[in-house]
């Protein structure tokens, strides 16, 4: 189906000639909704990258302590000591390399949360800006039919 062609100059000029009522009294102040202060206040909350859960992770993701020798003296000790580096001399490449996996993991969810961060302020930015353009608007508009 193709376009319909429009003549937008026909357009203007049909819209210029019909009646309009008269208004009395035309809006002399205009106000933004509160819509746009409820979305700014309804966004006090903690940023991403200062979630408990990510400071636990970047509290616990070091494995070096947990897969420590036992201490203490006497035969059990000693004897956990034994299996211990048994075990260790088995596991050490895979936990090495998990150890290594958490560590990238975490600093990609860091990333993430950063950038997270960075792009809700944008839209708090933003919306403040295009809040601060429409009451400059209406003023302008404001000025036009009082003047």
């Amino acid at each position: 189906m193709e376009p319909l062609p429009i003549d937008a100059r026909a357009v203007v000029d049909e819209l210029r000639s019909a009646p309009r009522p008269r208004v009395a009294s035309h809006p002399r102040s205009w106000v933004p909704s509160q819509s746009f202060d409820s979305l700014i206040a309804d966004t006090a909350r903690t940023p991403v990258h200062l979630s408990d859960h990510l400071a636990w992770l970047h509290k616990n993701w070091n494995l070096e302590e947990t897969l420590a020798p036992p201490t203490g003296v006497g035969v059990r000790p000693a004897a956990r000591r034994m299996v211990h580096r048994a075990l260790m001399a088995v596991l050490r490449p895979y936990l090495t390399r998990v150890q290594d996996c958490i560590g990238v993991m975490l600093r990609s969810i860091d990333e993430v949360a950063r950038r997270v961060d960075e792009q809700a302020s944008v839209e708090l930015r933003t919306i403040g800006a295009v809040r601060h353009d429409l009451v400059d608007f209406a003023g302008h508009v404001d000025e036009r039919l009082g003047g």
